[in-house]
């Protein structure tokens, strides 16, 4: 017991105690530190808090008998300096590991710097009234008064930093967010007290107060999940059955990249107008920076569904033409684009036993159909009966692979044609088209190649002779080195004739 009196009333003996445990433990906190990076952050603050244990084992030991002014000063110093530490270790492990590094969230450093500021005040108010015994009511009056003065001046500035806080507590939005507020449209860049700041889709850096956000309706496009539904709306003619369009709708939306199968498109009569039936798109994206791209790669490859299926899309602007529209102009019209058509089809060699007269009726039957760039007309495996003529635009002609992939084997342009094994036998298609640019074919399919063949059976056989010939080209160009089409029959002319007659119905 001697030598723990001797001990604690030696001045020296306290101040090397304090010392020793100070560099041992600031030597303990550098190693445990080192094993992370998310630990390097702690370790001023940890090394603050040893040096506080530090000076309470100095004070402890004796020191604060002797020296009593002396050991008030500093332990109300150290005890403020233990309390900064600590509260900036723990806004560390709650705002940049759990908040920002688990949560993916945002803690920006304005925000720590207030609620510290904040704290230190309280605190240094409280320890001087429990420490160093200062009446500190007059202090208290006099910073309250500061207060209001301050914040008179700073009404706007403190609205700002208060909604901020809110949003950092409430979290209605978050840094990478989507949203709508104020009249613009843009991802979340950074929260911080004062503002918000939102980059918009146009690439626009927009800084919107904090304050004005929370007095607004925020539309968060990002919550509760990435999935949001967009509308559309297209107006179609009164004459088109509603499931029509609805079909030829849900098959546009099915195409395209991007558009979400959970939850399901939909397509429902929005109101009737004055000059058409309104219906209304609804279809689900996860990534909503792309909506301005699939919306219009929606309406555009409508334009083309709608032709290619008689869907007409009526408008309220009227042409008037200064010409007199009889039965006669519209038979004039009718014959020239047969002869457009007849000078086509007169061309392919697959059409070439057909006589004038032949081709004339067939022209009367056949139908145009446009499509976009990047659709399939045909894809490799379907089921079809009908032939294609390229009247305008380039295709590519895609197989698959027997290795798995896809390769290109030949590019189509106008006056091309391709199906023919289709319309005249059935047979599933071979080949995947692309369409490379915007292309416009004439569609010649079953029902109205049937009529020809019944008035005149020769020209089934004629048909065999040239198919055959034509797969035996294909064949020999399969055999090629080199070349990527896959293997198929090769029939010969009299079985060819057999599946024509078999898949028309027509007598032998």
């Amino acid at each position: 017991m001697e030598f723990i009196q001797d001990l604690a009333g030696s001045f020296f003996w306290a101040f090397a105690l304090g010392l020793i445990l100070a560099i041992a433990g600031s030597i303990a906190v550098g190693f445990i530190v080192k094993k992370s990076d998310l630990l390097k952050p702690l370790g001023p603050g940890l090394k603050i808090i040893v040096f506080f244990i530090s000076i309470q084992l100095f004070l402890f030991l004796g020191v604060a008998e002797h020296y009593p002014r002396l050991s008030k000063y500093v332990n109300f110093y150290s005890w403020l300096v233990f309390i900064f530490a600590l509260f900036r270790v723990g806004l560390y492990i709650y705002g940049d590991l759990f908040i920002v590094r688990l949560k993916h969230g945002s803690f920006p450093a304005a925000f720590k710097n207030s609620i510290t500021v904040f704290v230190v005040v309280v605190a240094t108010l409280i320890l001087l009234k429990e420490i160093l015994n200062i009446n500190v009511t007059s202090l208290i009056a006099t910073t309250t008064v500061l207060t209001a003065t301050i914040g008179l001046a700073f009404q706007s500035t403190l609205a700002n930093m208060l909604a901020g806080l809110t949003i950092h507590l409430e979290k209605p939005l978050r840094q990478g967010d989507w949203i709508s507020v104020a009249g613009h449209e843009g991802r979340v860049m950074d929260i911080t007290l004062r503002s918000t700041r939102i980059m918009t889709i146009e690439n626009n850096e927009v800084v919107i107060p904090n304050s004005k956000i929370l007095a607004e309706a925020v539309i968060n496009y990002s919550l509760p999940d990435t999935a949001t539904v967009r509308k559309l709306s297209v107006g179609v003619s009164y004459s088109i059955p509603p499931n029509k369009v609805k079909g030829a709708v849900m098959t546009v939306l099915s195409g395209i990249e991007g558009v979400e199968r959970h939850p399901a498109p939909r397509v429902r009569v929005l109101h009737y107008g004055d000059f058409s039936v309104n219906y209304e798109i609804r279809y689900a994206i996860n990534d909503f920076s792309r909506y301005l791209e699939t919306d219009a790669d929606i309406m555009d490859l409508l334009w083309y569904r709608f032709k290619r299926d008689g869907i007409e899309i009526p408008f309220p602007v009227r042409d008037v033409h200064l010409r007199q529209i009889t039965e006669q102009t519209r038979q004039v019209e009718q014959e020239r684009r047969e002869d457009r058509l007849m000078a086509l089809m007169g061309n392919v060699d697959i059409l070439s036993p057909l006589s004038t007269t032949e081709l004339k009726i067939l022209a009367k039957t056949v139908r145009d159909e446009y499509y976009a760039a990047g659709e399939f007309p045909v894809r490799q495996g379907d089921a079809g009966d009908s032939f294609y003529i390229i009247k305008q635009g380039n295709v590519d002609v895609i197989v698959d692979k027997s290795s798995g992939g896809t390769a290109m084997v030949a590019t189509l342009g106008p006056g091309d044609f391709f199906g023919e094994m289709s319309l005249l036998t059935g047979e599933a298609r071979s080949a995947s088209i692309r369409v490379k640019e915007d292309a416009e074919f004439i569609v010649i399919d079953k029902a109205s190649f049937r009529s020809t063949l019944v008035n005149n059976p020769a020209i089934a056989e004629s048909m065999s002779h040239i198919l055959a010939k034509r797969q035996a080209g294909l064949e020999a160009e399969r055999e090629r080195p080199g070349a990527s089409a896959p293997g198929g029959r090769k029939d010969t002319s009299g079985r060819l004739l057999e599946r024509i007659r078999e898949f028309f119905g027509l007598k032998r």
